[in-house]
């Protein structure tokens, strides 16, 4: 079962979510509205088997992997802890028919664009405060779902990287000598 249990809530400067931020926005996209997409959320590229057990009753998902991957690095000036979020595009088509095929790849290409463009818009005007002030907009990372990844749907995913400072000053009260 697919999972949206967090779609009431509010995405503001004071109550920042970064998850829910992209599945919030993709609710208020027009291509998306307009071509019936489930706005949810999955955990791990596993959980897009989910999507296909759901297949009969929703044609295309914009799904928020829940489970960002990440690391710590050094950088000079200091430490920061990278997060990386992935969200998968998947538009439903007639196996088997060139032309819907790439009208869905072109769908989600085109809603892909679009959701990266807003995110750039709402970096660039603070929208929500500092909330996206580390999130790396230079280097977005996508890839297209082929032909055959899923019987009768294709696609793509992407990825944003936010790098937040990290502060790690030795406290030695933490340690038992």
């Amino acid at each position: 079962m697919l999972r949206n249990s967090r779609l009431s809530m509010v995405v503001t400067k004071e109550s920042f979510d970064d998850l829910q931020y992209f599945v919030e926005m993709a609710g208020k996209n027009k291509l998306v509205k307009a071509n019936n997409f489930y706005c949810g959320y999955c955990s791990g590229p596993e959980g897009l088997d989910q999507v296909m057990a759901e297949y009969r009753s929703h044609a295309n998902f914009f799904l928020v992997d829940d489970t960002t991957s990440g690391n710590t690095f050094g950088a000079k000036p200091g430490w920061f802890d990278r997060k990386v979020y992935a969200v998968h595009i998947i538009v439903g088509y007639e196996l088997g028919n060139e032309k819907k095929y790439k009208e869905a790849l072109s769908l989600a290409r085109r809603i892909f664009k679009q959701m990266l463009s807003r995110v750039i818009k709402d970096k660039a005007s603070m929208k929500y405060g500092q909330a996206l002030m580390y999130l790396n907009l230079e280097t977005v990372y996508s890839q297209e779902y082929g032909r055959y990844s899923f019987n009768g749907a294709t696609g793509l995913f992407f990825q944003l990287q936010n790098n937040e400072p990290l502060n790690l000053v030795f406290d030695p009260n933490e340690w038992e000598e």
